[in-house]
Order: C-alpha cells, then structure tokens, then sequence
C-alpha cells in the first residue's frame, strides 16, 4: 500500500491511500486553527459555540450547537458576572447540538446570559475554574492583524433568556 501525504500550504492534508476515496477528517474551516489551552494538539475540530435567545421556566437552557476540539464543557454565567457560574454541562469532542444545561439555581428573572466553552484540562470530568481552562476562539491565519493577543478572547456566545 502507498499512503500519499500533501504538502504543507497545499491539498487538503488528509492521507490519500491508492485506490481510497478518502475525505478529510478534520471539519475546520481552511486557514483558521483553534489553539487550545497550554498549547496542546487537538482533534483538528474547529471550535464554536451557537446560543439563540430562548424562554423558559428557568430551570434549563439549552445551547444550540458546540463545536468541541477536546472534551470539556459549556459553562453558563450571566452577563457581567462571568465569576459566577449558574450552571454547565459536558461536551464530548465533535459537534454537539442541543446541548441542555442544568442551572443550579431557576432564574427569577428574565436574564442576558453567557454561554463559554472550556476545556476539561485536568481531565477528570467535572467542571472546575480554578483546574479548568477557557477555550480560545479560532485565529483566522489569513488576516493580517492576526497576533498572539487574540488568544485570549474565549469561545462563547451570549443569548437573552425570558421566563415564561
């Protein structure tokens, strides 16, 4: 058997065996490269998170659709108050839809919230800030002002959430 590798810059960069009509595996968008926290490889899954303004008794929301490049969670905090977490659930590597959060406490009022995508760092599967880190949005290695700064700024989106 031989296993034809593209080039860098070039192809797709799937492996193509002889014969094989072999896609690739990796759904992220050309260009753009999700860095995850400490550096580390991951699954070559384009991170993003997508969270629609919702209603509700209060007790649960649910996130659209994650985009997971690693394990991790969807960690829920209202707007403005991202040191306090009202609720979070985990996410498996790949894309997720539907993704139904628990809170810890009902919201007793209509609440703009903030749903952030963090990665399971200390691998034992249960959300923790401190353990935890927050998942930095895709860097698209196209655009020219493009510089290390922008790891910093988190995958997430924010939704008004309406009781009723």
């Amino acid at each position: 058997m031989v296993v034809l590798l593209s080039a860098c810059g070039s192809g797709d960069g799937a492996p193509v065996a002889d014969g094989d009509d072999v896609s690739p595996s990796s759904p992220a968008t050309a260009g753009q490269t999700t860095a995850l926290p400490g550096g580390e490889a991951g699954s070559g899954q384009q991170a993003d998170l997508e969270f629609e303004d919702q209603s509700g008794d209060g007790s649960t929301v649910v996130v659209d659709t994650v985009s997971a490049p690693e394990g991790g969670f969807v960690v829920l905090t209202a707007d403005g108050a991202d040191d306090v977490v009202l609720g979070w659930a985990d996410v498996q590597v790949g894309t997720s839809s539907d993704v139904e959060v628990s809170l810890d406490q009902p919201l007793g009022a209509d609440t703009d919230l903030v749903a952030t995508l963090w990665a399971d760092s200390d691998r034992d599967g249960s959300f923790d800030p401190e353990a935890d880190e927050v998942v930095p949005a895709p860097i698209d290695g196209g655009d020219a002002g493009d510089d290390v700064s922008e790891l910093s700024d988190p995958v997430q989106d924010d939704a008004r959430y309406t009781l009723g």
